[in-house]
C-alpha cells in the first residue's frame, strides 16, 4: 500500500473574477478542511503574529543598526502600533506619514514548544518590496536585491493584495529557524518611489499546530490552509514509467542538495510498468545514485514539490546517463505540473516549439513515489544547461576577454531575481518596474568583467537598435539579434498566451561568433487561458498581445513587434506555421493534445483519488482546445501584412563543400565548409550567417564574395593550415555532427540563402563519414538538398585552387563607422596595427597576434586614413575611410 503525499490544487474550479477571490477561496478552504478531518489529522492552522497585533516600528531617517533584526535588538524606542503598518488605500491599522520610503518593524512572540508545530508560512500584504526576517535570518523578500539600505527604492511595483479582494504573497519558512521561548519576526517594507502614493506593510505568520491544542491566534478570515494530510491509495502499477525515490526519510531541502537514491521502471515496448519490479534489474532504466532539491519559486508552495536532481556513479562523481531515452547528461528536473490540472501546458508547448525547429527541453511523464508516499503525476524532463544535446554552446573560460572568444557563449534570463538568483542588470519595460535579468553561463561566481560587460552590452544594443526601427544588416537590430528565433519565441509565447513571458522565466543564447537567440522556452504553465486565479489574476486570454499587456518585459520586444520589417516576419512565419498540415495548426495541435491526455488520463485519475475531488479534466481539456482555436483565429486577424517580405533578391551563394567527420585524432579540429558564389557578379556578404541549431558563424559587415570566390571556414584555422596547407578565412563555433545535420546559409532576417541536411547513411557517400574523405558537390548548379549530386572527395589540395581568397590580406568594412576587421589569409600572424593620417602622423597603435582581429576606431574622426599591418615577414598597407 502506498500512501500520497498531497499537494495543495490550484484551479480545481471554474475560473473566477477577482472580486470573487475571497469567495472562492472559502469554497476551497471549506472542501479541503473536509478532506482534512475525513482523513483524521490532529493538526489545525493557527496564527502567530496575526493581523492587528501589536509591533514596535520605525520610519528612519538613517541607516538602522545592522543587528535590528536580531532577539536581543532593544526597540523600545521605537513607536508603537497595530499591523498593518502604511498609508494610502484606507487598509492599514496604524497610518504613518505619507512619502514614506522604508518601515522597519519587529514583533516579538514566544513559541510553546517548538516540536508541535509541523509546518511554519508567512503569509504578507506589501507595497512595493520587503525582506523579513526570522531570529534575524533572512526568510523571504522581494523587489529587493542585494544590500540594502534604508533609503533604497523597490525595483518595481508590488500593490497590496488584501485590500482589493485578492490573497496575500505566501513563503513557507523553515521551522527549524523557530526557538523554544522568546523569538522575534522582523520586516523591512520599502516603497518603488520617494513621493507613491501608498504603503502596506501586513505579515501574518501561521503554524500547523499538531494536536486540537489551541496555542496561538485564529487565523485572519481570508487564510487559506494550504495543503490536507496525504490520502492513501493503492498504487501498483501504470502505463508510465514509476521513479521511486528513496532519502532515508530525510526531508528534501530548498538547497542544497542530499544524496539520495533513485530507480526508474520502465518495461520495453510500452508494457505496463509495476512496483513490484523495483529489484528487477532487466526492467530498471536507472537505478543508481543522485543528489537532489526542492526547486522552484511560487511552486515550492505545494507539498507536491518540483526537484532537481544529479545523477553520480559509484564512486561519487557525476554521471551522464540517458533516462527514459532522453539524450545523456547529469542535470535533470521532476516537475510536478504546478498550478496546471489539465497537467498538459508545459509538455505541449516544449513539444510545439520542438516541432518548429527550436530546442526546447525535452520531457517524458512519469508517476512518483518518494519514500514509500506516493506524490502523483510527474514530468521528467530536461534542465536548461549547456550541453551538446541541450543548449548547444561552446563554454567560456575566466580568460575569453577578447573578441572573438568574448563574444560567446552566454545564457542569459529575464526573470524574478530570488532564492538562489544573483542579479546582474536590468533593463527599461513599457509596463511596470524594470525587466531584471540574470547570468546562467557562465555562472554569476565565474563571469568576467569583461564578459559581464559584453553581453550586457548586446542586449542594450538590442534596445537601442529596436527603439529606432533600426533595420540595417550593418548596425541595426538584425545585426545583432537571430530573427527567426525571436519571431518563434513570440509565437509559441502568443500562441499559448503565457503570462509569465518577455518578464519571467524568458531566456537567452548567444554563441561565440554567433547572435543573440531568444529561448528555450520554459515555464509554460501559466497559459491557455490558465493563470493564478486564487490569487487574482487572470491574464492568459484570446484576444490580446501578451507583450502588451501585464508582464511586458524589456522595451525591445514591443520595439520589435512594431517596426514594420520585423512584424512582416512574424506575419509570414505564422502564415507558414499555421497553414493545413503545419505544426501549428488547429488539427495538429489537437492530435498533439489528444496523442498527451490518452498517456496521462490513467495517472491523472489517480491524482484525483488522491485528492478525492473531481477536477473536471475532460472539460479542461476540452476549454484547452476552444482556447486554441479562439487564440488561432484571433491572432491570424492581427498578422495579415507581408507585402515587405514576400519577394527577397537572395544572394547566389551555394555550400559546395562539408567536411563533417575527418579522420584521426581530434578529428572535430580539421571540419570545414565550402560556400561559393555562383555568379559572375559581386555580392556583400554583410548580415549574412549560418541559422539553426548547428554551427554558429556569422559574415563580418563589409565583406564581399568576388565573382565565382569561394571561401573555407573552418572549426580551428591552425589545424586546417597545418592539415591543408592554406589557412580557411574563419572559424565557425561548436563543430559539425558525425551523423547528421542541418546547414543552414541565411541573410539578415532569417530568409534561407541554402539549406543541406547531410547524413551518414546512404545514399550519402559513406568515405565521408571518418574515412579520410570529404563531401564535395559534384555540380555548382545541381540541388544541393540531393545526396546524389554530392560525391566523396579526398583531393584536399582544391581548397587553394582558383577561386578561394586570392588577396593576402582582407580589411573590412571599408568605409568603417568602428570596428574594422583584419584578417591575413596566408597564415601569418598580425603583429602590429598602426594608423595614419595622410600626412604620416601615427594616430593609433594596436598589437595583436591573431590571424584575424578586430580593431576599434572609434577614436579616430571622419575622414581618410592608412593603415599599416605587420606580419613577422610583411608589411601591408592599405587606404581606408572613417565614416
Amino acid at each position: 500500500m502506498i500512501r500520497t503525499q498531497s499537494y495543495q490544487p490550484k484551479n480545481l474550479f471554474v475560473k473566477t473574477k477577482p472580486s470573487f477571490i475571497l469567495k472562492s477561496s472559502l469554497i476551497i478552504y471549506l472542501i479541503l478542511t473536509c478532506a482534512f478531518q475525513l482523513y483524521g489529522q490532529d493538526m489545525h492552522w493557527e496564527s502567530i503574529t496575526p493581523p492587528a497585533s501589536q509591533w514596535d516600528y520605525i520610519t528612519p531617517t538613517s541607516e538602522v543598526p545592522s543587528d535590528w533584526a536580531t532577539i536581543n535588538f532593544d526597540s523600545t524606542s521605537w513607536g508603537q502600533g497595530t499591523s498593518g503598518i502604511g498609508y494610502g488605500d484606507d487598509d492599514d491599522s496604524t497610518v504613518i506619514a505619507i512619502n514614506t520610503i522604508s518601515v522597519y518593524m519587529r514583533k516579538s512572540f514566544s513559541v510553546v514548544d517548538v516540536s508541535a508545530i509541523n509546518r511554519l508560512l508567512l503569509d504578507i500584504d506589501y507595497d512595493d518590496g520587503f525582506i523579513a526576517y526570522l531570529n534575524g535570518v533572512e526568510i523571504a523578500r522581494s523587489m529587493l536585491y542585494g544590500d540594502v539600505s534604508y533609503n533604497t527604492l523597490a525595483d518595481g511595483l508590488h500593490e497590496g493584495a488584501l485590500y482589493q479582494g485578492n490573497l496575500p504573497d505566501r513563503f513557507f519558512v523553515d521551522k527549524s529557524q523557530l526557538l523554544n521561548g522568546n523569538n522575534v519576526l522582523a520586516v523591512q517594507v520599502h516603497n518603488h518611489s520617494a513621493d507613491s502614493s501608498d504603503m502596506s506593510a501586513l505579515p501574518v505568520l501561521s503554524a500547523e499546530v499538531i494536536g486540537t491544542d489551541n496555542l496561538y491566534s485564529s487565523p485572519p478570515f481570508w487564510f487559506q490552509e494550504p495543503d490536507p494530510e496525504p490520502i492513501t491509495i493503492d498504487f501498483q502499477s501504470s502505463n508510465l514509467p514509476i521513479v521511486i525515490l528513496n532519502t532515508s526519510g530525510e526531508e528534501i531541502p530548498n538547497e542544497p542538495k542530499i544524496e539520495a537514491s533513485m530507480k526508474i521502471i520502465k518495461r520495453p515496448d510500452q508494457e505496463r510498468n509495476y512496483v513490484s519490479d523495483s529489484d528487477n534489474t532487466a526492467y530498471l532504466d536507472f537505478d543508481g545514485s543522485i543528489q537532489i532539491e526542492v526547486r522552484g519559486s511560487s511552486s515550492t508552495l505545494f507539498s507536491k514539490k518540483q526537484y532537481a536532481l544529479t545523477t553520480y556513479d559509484d564512486i561519487g562523481e557525476k554521471d551522464n546517463v540517458k533516462l527514459l531515452g532522453l539524450p545523456k547528461e547529469n542535470d535533470w528536473i521532476l516537475s510536478g505540473l504546478a498550478f496546471d490540472t489539465t497537467f498538459v501546458r508545459d509538455f505541449v508547448s516544449y513539444k510545439l516549439s520542438n516541432s518548429i525547429g527550436q530546442y526546447a527541453s525535452r520531457a517524458e511523464y512519469c508517476e512518483l513515489i518518494l519514500n514509500g508516499q506516493y506524490q502523483g503525476l510527474y514530468m521528467l524532463l530536461e534542465k536548461l544547461k549547456v550541453d551538446d544535446s541541450r543548449i548547444d554552446l561552446r563554454k567560456m573560460k575566466t580568460d575569453d576577454v577578447e573578441l572573438p572568444n568574448l563574444s560567446g557563449g552566454y545564457v542569459s534570463k529575464s526573470d524574478k531575481i530570488e532564492g538562489e538568483e544573483v542579479f546582474a542588470w536590468s533593463m527599461s519595460s513599457y509596463g511596470w518596474g524594470n525587466a531584471n535579468f540574470a547570468h546562467e553561463q557562465p555562472k554569476p561566481e565565474d563571469i568576467t568583467e569583461e564578459q559581464n560587460n559584453y553581453i550586457q552590452q548586446t542586449f542594450y544594443d538590442l534596445a537601442t537598435t529596436s527603439a529606432e526601427a533600426n533595420s540595417s544588416f550593418t548596425n541595426g537590430y538584425p545585426s545583432i539579434i537571430d530573427i527567426p528565433s525571436f519571431v518563434d519565441y513570440m509565437i509559441i509565447s502568443e500562441l499559448s498566451s503565457n503570462a509569465d513571458s518577455y518578464q519571467f522565466s524568458t531566456y537567452f543564447h548567444k554563441d561565440r561568433r554567433g547572435k543573440l537567440r531568444a529561448g528555450p522556452v520554459w515555464d509554460f504553465n501559466l497559459t491557455f487561458g490558465n493563470d493564478l486565479f486564487f490569487w487574482g489574476f487572470d491574464r492568459s486570454k484570446t484576444n490580446i498581445w501578451q507583450m502588451f499587456d501585464g508582464n511586458v518585459g524589456a522595451t525591445f520586444w514591443q520595439d520589435l513587434f512594431n517596426d514594420s520589417y520585423y512584424n512582416c516576419y512574424l506575419a509570414k512565419r505564422w502564415g507558414e506555421l499555421t497553414a493545413a498540415g503545419q505544426p501549428l495548426s488547429e488539427a495538429k495541435i489537437f492530435e498533439l493534445i489528444d496523442q498527451t491526455v490518452s498517456q496521462i488520463s490513467e495517472a491523472v485519475d489517480r491524482q484525483e483519488e488522491q485528492w478525492n475531488i473531481d477536477i473536471y479534466f475532460t472539460q479542461r481539456i476540452a476549454n484547452l482546445k476552444a482556447f486554441v482555436t479562439d487564440r488561432l483565429n484571433w491572432i491570424s486577424s492581427q498578422l495579415t501584412n507581408t507585402a515587405l517580405c514576400d519577394e527577397v533578391n537572395m544572394p547566389p551563394l551555394v555550400i559546395t563543400k562539408i567536411h563533417y567527420h575527418p579522420a584521426g585524432e581530434n578529428e572535430d579540429n580539421f571540419e570545414f565548409i565550402e560556400i561559393t558564389n555562383n555568379s559572375n557578379v559581386s555580392w556583400d556578404a554583410t548580415g549574412i550567417y549560418i541559422g539553426g541549431l548547428g554551427l554558429s558563424y556569422q559574415f563580418p559587415p563589409g565583406f564581399s564574395f568576388a565573382p565565382n570566390q569561394s571561401v573555407v571556414i573552418a572549426n580551428n584555422s591552425d589545424s586546417f593550415l597545418s592539415q591543408y596547407g592554406s589557412s580557411p578565412f574563419d572559424e565557425f563555433s561548436r563543430k559539425l555532427s558525425n551523423s547528421s545535420e542541418d546547414i543552414v546559409l541565411v541573410d539578415g532576417f532569417g530568409n534561407v540563402i541554402d539549406e543541406v541536411t547531410y547524413n551518414d547513411e546512404a545514399p550519402w557517400p559513406d568515405q565521408a563519414d571518418g574515412n579520410g574523405a570529404f563531401l564535395q558537390l559534384a555540380d555548382i548548379n545541381a540541388d544541393n538538398s540531393l545526396a546524389e549530386n554530392w560525391g566523396a572527395m579526398v583531393d584536399f589540395n582544391s581548397l587553394s585552387n582558383k577561386g578561394k581568397v586570392s588577396s593576402r590580406i582582407l580589411v573590412y568594412p571599408n568605409p568603417v563607422s568602428s570596428l574594422l576587421y583584419v584578417s591575413l589569409t596566408n597564415g601569418r600572424k598580425i603583429e602590429k596595427v598602426n594608423i595614419y593620417d595622410l600626412s604620416g602622423k601615427l594616430i593609433l597603435s594596436y598589437s595583436s597576434s591573431e590571424k584575424r582581429d578586430v580593431f576599434d576606431l572609434e577614436p579616430l574622426n571622419s575622414g581618410v586614413y592608412l593603415i599599416e599591418i605587420k606580419t613577422d615577414s610583411s608589411i601591408f598597407t592599405e587606404r581606408i575611410i572613417r565614416q
